[in-house]
């Protein structure tokens, strides 16, 4: 937990100011971090040392659609009571990613109709892995372990085409290309996978991870065989525009 002290003050911030917000998505790989500090964030709030509380309800999903109705229903018949003994009531949900998009429905129902002293805090794997009204209605807080990537000074024009680079249309992106092809592209790829990490870092999300793991298979190429320069940025540009996953 003390992996994230900039999360874990927050939270505190939000209980002792009296912020607390209905929802909140704890996303990223980190899966220990995440329920671990939700479990902490809860307890924290209703004031709780014992290992149950009457006002705390765990959900764990599994990837099954016979379960979604059973599930939707035992949140609501939750949180429509009262609580107990705290001042909230709290339902955590671990693995927040297996909810089939029937279950994220009725839980955006739940959201839009929740009583004011419901607080639920999802854990995912990604917030593209949840329904966007979902995802909107919560505070978002990554966790994953590691540091954003300063670039050097030198390589900073070509970050700066990068980054025009990941939100350009194919015509544009062909265009940049050229400029990037002045470059050492092995060194150029080492930069956009960086660049990658770091968006990784600031919101992860599956497109991003899918791009990062695209762009290592082409950096292999270019390091390991006599790939064409050329071709590795078209791969790369035909995979971005055409690829399953969008735009990032």
């Amino acid at each position: 937990m003390n992996h994230y002290p900039k999360i874990t003050k927050y939270l505190n911030s939000c209980i002792g100011k009296d912020m607390l917000s209905h929802a909140y998505v704890f996303y990223g790989p980190d899966e220990t971090a995440k329920k671990e500090i939700a479990y902490w964030f809860a307890n924290k709030i209703l004031n709780n040392r014992q290992a149950w509380h009457p006002d705390l309800l765990t959900i764990k999903p599994e990837a099954s659609a016979n379960i979604v109705i059973d599930l939707a229903r035992q949140i609501k018949k939750f949180l429509v009571l009262s609580p107990y003994v705290a001042t909230y009531k709290i339902v955590i949900i671990e693995s927040a990613e297996k909810l089939n998009d029937y279950a994220q429905n009725a839980l955006l129902k739940i959201f839009e109709e929740a009583p004011k002293h419901a607080i639920i805090i999802l854990c995912a794997a990604a917030t593209d892995s949840l329904l966007e009204t979902i995802v909107s209605r919560g505070i978002k807080l990554p966790f994953w372990r590691g540091q954003q990537t300063d670039f050097k000074e030198a390589d900073k024009q070509i970050v700066e085409i990068l980054r025009k680079f990941s939100a350009a249309d194919i015509n544009e992106k062909y265009l940049l290309a050229e400029k990037l092809g002045k470059n050492n592209p092995v060194q150029v790829f080492e930069l956009w996978l960086k660049f990658l990490r770091n968006q990784f870092l600031a919101e992860s999300s599956n497109k991003t991870a899918l791009i990062l793991k695209i762009s290592q298979e082409i950096y292999f190429k270019l390091n390991e065989t006599n790939f064409n320069h050329k071709l590795a940025y078209d791969e790369l540009i035909l995979n971005l525009e055409y690829g399953n996953f969008g735009k990032i």
